[in-house]
């Protein structure tokens, strides 16, 4: 993904920027012939978490209280793990904030071939997807759905490349949401031998039934996330807070602690 925004993203997670310098920061990111104008609406749809106020930009999770933030969970099944020469075939997704489900989306998208392994881990084939929607329509509606809130996967690399990199080749440009990891996330707050997303819902009482479809594993991943939460340190506030606890190293106590619970497991 290019790094188009790196040099203004860094500059505003670190304190708002007055308009100005971030306009003059925009229109080096646009080049000698770009068109700061046009550059600043295609950035307020790029999924990058803005606030303007009081003639100053801010970078929105510096400013929002945890519970208060837009998660957007999302999980997604594919017809093979090469975004260069696979597609997506079904997106799941919840919106979570105060305390409750927001809003979800749905869909499976248009496929020809499955290959037999894909359907046996999903039970998506290709008969399921004949009436299904075209792959640009799905990925058109998915970007609007999730908008600037803040992107959450069990794994969140896969789904969030994989993803970026469809809406770039049908013509949605990159993502540049802010994204969060619920796999590092539950290695940072829960102590279990094993963090995949299947072991996760047994062993925390989730039980939630029929995975490997993607909006029930996003609905089973939103559950770990709240439970997550319950365990979070005190001192933690605003969601910036959160990634920057995620990005963190486990203390010595931790990881031996981790170490030993997966000794006991093998």
């Amino acid at each position: 993904m290019p790094k188009h925004y790196d040099k203004l993203l860094a500059r505003l997670q670190k304190q708002p920027l007055s308009q100005n310098e971030f306009l003059s920061l925009l229109s080096e990111a646009t080049g000698l012939f770009g068109d700061t104008e046009s550059e600043l609406e295609i950035i307020k749809g790029s999924g990058i978490p803005l606030h303007f106020a009081h003639d100053k930009v801010y970078y929105r999770p510096n400013l929002t209280p945890i519970e208060s933030e837009t998660f957007c969970i999302v999980d997604i099944e594919t017809n093979g793990h090469n975004p260069q020469i696979h597609s997506p075939i079904e997106i799941g997704a919840v919106k979570f904030s105060n305390g409750k489900i927001i809003d979800s989306f749905e869909s499976l998208i248009f496929c020809e071939e499955i290959p037999e392994y894909i359907t046996q881990i999903t039970g998506i084939n290709a008969p399921m997807l004949v009436d299904a929607p075209k792959i640009p329509k799905v990925l058109e509606s998915f970007k609007l759905f999730l908008g600037d809130s803040i992107f959450v996967a069990h794994n969140v690399n896969f789904d969030y490349n994989f993803l970026s990199h469809s809406l770039y080749r049908y013509g949605f440009g990159y993502l540049y949401n802010t994204r969060l990891c619920t796999i590092k996330l539950a290695q940072k707050t829960l102590q279990a031998p094993r963090y995949s997303l299947g072991f996760l819902n047994e062993f925390l009482g989730i039980n939630n039934q029929n995975l490997h479809r993607a909006l029930q594993d996003s609905k089973t991943a939103l559950e770990v996330f709240k439970i997550c939460l319950t365990n979070l340190p005190t001192n933690l506030y605003t969601s910036k807070d959160l990634l920057e606890f995620i990005k963190k190293e486990p203390s010595l106590c931790q990881k031996n602690k981790r170490q030993n619970s997966l000794k006991q497991d093998s």
